[in-house]
């Protein structure tokens, strides 16, 4: 049988959802989707929240966190975490990524009764940094996107695909690669990510269709032959929704992203239950519903390494979309004259190793309301379209207290010196170092690293070359060519350094 994953993404830091609408929300779509699951118990699902999301959960609905948690111990929910309030990783310091996922864990102890390992990637953002933010929390599958990995890895596919306009907020308009539906990596998980993480990709070529349903503009038989279009050999598994968990019960965010409408968002769709009873058998009747964390670790993975060039985001766009909207532009000085204050005044005191025990409530506090700071659906949406004031005003909140902790730090390291900085020993000209952290995998792995990581591979190989030592000019020539001799393998081909080749003009002919 066909294996398939279903990703219910709840984040109630979701834009124009305000706190008057909570509760609703909860019942009308959350509830829904775990009581309608409750009748299929062969059916497993996976239910996504931030931190944020769960602690209002605990305050408003303690009894549905209860079926939640119930659906949990059973194995019929997999559950999956975000990071706290929902930022946009690629647009935030990987050391601010980590604090925001490693609160979200937190509170997945506190309230849900232990970490989890798998993890949702906010709007599938990427910068080569990214993973290891998740990864140092305590994360070990991740949620991909393949339309950004498949622009990124295969030029055909790219040259259709690839949206040009770094400003355009989404691809939607834009032409289809004409795929075969078999793709391996639509259907098999990548490895070792960076050590430790895998992944899963999610493509539109089928989400969408889950918006379109339960707002109406789908019938069940239309978005079951999509999904048996993409399912292709049935070999391998298949995402079939990996969106917003709150259309599934609401009206969502759809009347604003659609309609230009603000009148209709977040409210009730009484017809929700119904439409999810008839989806999950329509899904049933052609394969089994599987958990994310299976379909990472059951399924045979692809050979090839994960690779998406930075800024890259789902729905065919870039991280740009989010970083360049009035409220970013106008917040981001802000957000960095925090985090530098903290880092050069505080940090060093605070987070030494002989001082980390006394201060680590107030390093928790500083970072846990500098990464709200950075919530992404307080600066969006772009214009013409607005901002909601509640949105707005909850990260302005957040960057007001963060202000407030940095004065606490200044108060309570008095009399503490800085230390002095470390010095910096440049290599020398002729030394063999590389001095690029690039990788945090075994950089003479040739074969497993990334596109980025094998360019960089190139001038950590030539280091050596560049070597007094005869035994590092060999072996960094014997890396060269194995360099080069994987760049022909993936479609690279092109002209070799003549200090691979005996060639006495500079290139190999």
């Amino acid at each position: 049988m066909s294996k398939y994953v279903a990703i219910f993404h709840a984040n109630m830091n979701y834009a124009f959802l305000i706190p008057e609408s909570y509760e609703r929300v909860l019942r009308s779509s959350y509830e829904v989707i775990i009581d309608g699951f409750d009748k299929y118990p062969d059916a497993k699902y996976v239910f996504e929240a931030s931190g944020y999301t769960i602690e209002q959960m605990a305050k408003l609905t303690p009894d549905v966190l209860e079926k939640l948690k119930a659906a949990i111990d059973r194995g019929q929910c997999d559950f999956m975490g975000a990071p706290y309030s929902h930022p946009i990783m690629a647009n935030i310091p990987e050391e601010d990524g980590y604090w925001s996922c490693e609160f979200a864990q937190r509170v997945y102890e506190k309230h849900l009764g232990q970490r989890t390992e798998c993890f949702w990637n906010p709007e599938c953002t990427w910068m080569q940094y990214v993973p290891s933010a998740f990864a140092r929390a305590g994360v070990k599958y991740l949620t991909l996107d393949f339309e950004s990995y498949m622009t990124c890895s295969d030029k055909d596919y790219s040259w259709t695909e690839r949206n040009r306009t770094s400003e355009m907020l989404w691809g939607g308009h834009l032409p289809w690669h004409d795929l075969d539906p078999n793709c391996k990596f639509l259907h098999r998980p990548f490895k070792n990510i960076v050590p430790g993480l895998d992944g899963f990709c999610r493509s539109d070529r089928l989400i969408g269709k889950y918006l379109s349903y339960f707002r109406g503009n789908t019938t069940v038989e239309e978005y079951v032959d999509n999904v048996k279009k993409w399912t292709g050999d049935g070999k391998g598994a298949t995402i079939i929704i990996a969106d917003d968990a709150e259309y599934c019960g609401t009206t969502g965010y759809y009347f604003i992203k659609y309609k230009g409408d603000y009148s209709q968002t977040f409210l009730t769709d009484p017809e929700a239950a119904e439409k999810l009873d008839k989806l999950i058998p329509a899904i049933l009747e052609i394969g089994d519903l599987v958990g994310f964390k299976e379909a990472c670790t059951e399924i045979e993975p692809v050979e090839e390494p994960f690779f998406v060039e930075n800024r890259f985001a789902w729905h065919r766009t870039y991280a740009d979309a989010w970083a360049n909207t009035p409220e970013a532009r106008e917040w981001e000085p802000l957000l960095q004259a925090n985090r530098d204050e903290y880092k050069t005044k505080y940090q060093p005191i605070v987070e030494a190793e002989e001082n980390k025990e006394q201060f680590k409530e107030l390093v928790s506090k500083f970072w846990f309301h500098m990464t709200n700071s950075a919530n992404s659906d307080g600066r969006w949406p772009p214009p013409p379209q607005c901002t909601c004031e509640f949105n707005r005003d909850w990260c302005l909140n957040e960057m007001e207290e963060t202000k407030k902790v940095l004065a606490e730090l200044a108060e309570a390291t008095k009399g503490y010196e800085l230390p002095e900085p470390e010095e910096v020993v440049r290599p020398g000209q002729k030394d063999w170092r590389y001095g690029f952290e690039f990788t945090k995998k075994d950089p003479e792995d040739i074969k497993h690293l990334n596109n980025y990581e094998l360019q960089h591979a190139i001038y950590y190989a030539h280091k050596m070359v560049d070597s007094d030592n005869e035994e590092k000019v060999a072996h960094g020539k014997e890396l060269l060519t194995q360099i080069f001799d994987e760049l022909d393998a993936r479609g690279m081909v092109g002209i070799r350094p003549a200090c691979i080749t005996d060639e006495k003009d500079g290139w190999a002919k």
